[in-house]
C-alpha cells in the first residue's frame, strides 16, 4: 500500500505532497478539516520511534491519530522551535524534555534501545582521533555506570519540537532508554555553531539546575554525545560536526 492509499484507509484526503527519505516516506493530507502527516517507517530505528509516539500519545502526549506495525498518522504542525529566540526555546525544551520523562513507562513491546547499545560505534570500536579518544573514555564510563533510567526521546533538538494548539510536542524520537540527561545533550549542539558556543556556559548550569543534575554529569554526557555524533558524522565537513567539536573541546578540562 502506497502512502496515499494508507492516508485514505485511515480517512485522510492526501494533499499531494509526499517525501521520501533514506529511513521513512511522509504523505500530507486533510482529515476531518485538519492538517496530517503520514510517516511510513522503513527501517526498524523508524519503527520503534512510532511505537514510543504512539504510547506517549495514549498517555496524553502527542497527537497520533492512528497507528499500525510501520506506521503512524499525525497532526500536523508547522512551525517548529527553529523559530523562537534562543533563551525562549531553552525553556521550551525543558520542559518538554521534564513532560516526556515523567511519562509511564512503555511496555517491553516497544522495545526501546540501552544506551549501552546506542553507543556501540564509539565505545566499542578503536578511536585513533585524539578528540574522539577522550569522549570514548568518557562516554565508556557513564554507560557502564548504572542510575537513574527513563523512556528517551534520543534526538531531542530544536528542529523536532513543533507547536501545535498552543502547545509545544516532539516528534520523531528514537525510543531509548537510560539517564535523563542524554536526552538534552544533543541539545547543547543546535541550533547552530555560533549559538551553541555563545550559550554553553549558560545552558549547561540552567539544565543542570532545571534537571537536578550535576553540572559535571551533565556535561560529561554531552562530551558523550559529541563523540557519537562526530563518529557518525565521520568527520565530515558539516555545521553539526563543527559544533560537536567545538563543545567537546570546550567542556572536556571540567571532567578531569
Amino acid at each position: 500500500m502506497n502512502p496515499k492509499e494508507r492516508l485514505r484507509a485511515w480517512g485522510a484526503e492526501p494533499t499531494g505532497e509526499v517525501w521520501r527519505t533514506p529511513s521513512s516516506d511522509l504523505a500530507a493530507g486533510i482529515r476531518g478539516g485538519e492538517p496530517v502527516m503520514l510517516k511510513v517507517a522503513r527501517i526498524e530505528e523508524e519503527r520503534r520511534g512510532g511505537r514510543l509516539m504512539a504510547w506517549w500519545s495514549g498517555c496524553g502526549g502527542l497527537p497520533v491519530l492512528e497507528a499500525d506495525d510501520d506506521a503512524i498518522l499525525m497532526r500536523r504542525a508547522t512551525r517548529s522551535l527553529l523559530t523562537v529566540p534562543a533563551a525562549e526555546a531553552e525553556g521550551v525544551l525543558l520542559e518538554t524534555v521534564l513532560a516526556l520523562h515523567a511519562m509511564p513507562a512503555p511496555p517491553a513491546s516497544v522495545g526501546l534501545v540501552a544506551l549501552t547499545e546506542w553507543f556501540h560505534d564509539l565505545v566499542d570500536e578503536p578511536q585513533a582521533y585524539p578528540l574522539l579518544a577522550r569522549t570514548a573514555d568518557v562516554a565508556r564510563g557513564l554507560v557502564a555506570e548504572a542510575g537513574p533510567s527513563v523512556a528517551l526521546h534520543g534526538d531531542l533538538h530544536h528542529g523536532n519540537v513543533l507547536e501545535l494548539d498552543g502547545r509545544w510536542i516532539v516528534i520523531d524520537p528514537k525510543g531509548l532508554v537510560g539517564h535523563p540527561a542524554f536526552d538534552v545533550a544533543n541539545v547543547f549542539c543546535n541550533p547552530s555553531v555560533q549559538v551553541a558556543t555563545a550559550r554553553l556556559d549558560r545552558r549547561l548550569g540552567r539544565f543542570a539546575d532545571r534537571l537536578a543534575i550535576e553540572p559535571d554529569v551533565l556535561a560529561a554526557w554531552v562530551v558523550a554525545w559529541c563523540g557519537l555524533s562526530l563518529v557518525w558524522a565521520h568527520r565530515a565537513g558539516t555545521w553539526h560536526a563543527s559544533a560537536a567539536s567545538t563543545v567537546a573541546t570546550a567542556l572536556l578540562p571540567r571532567l578531569r
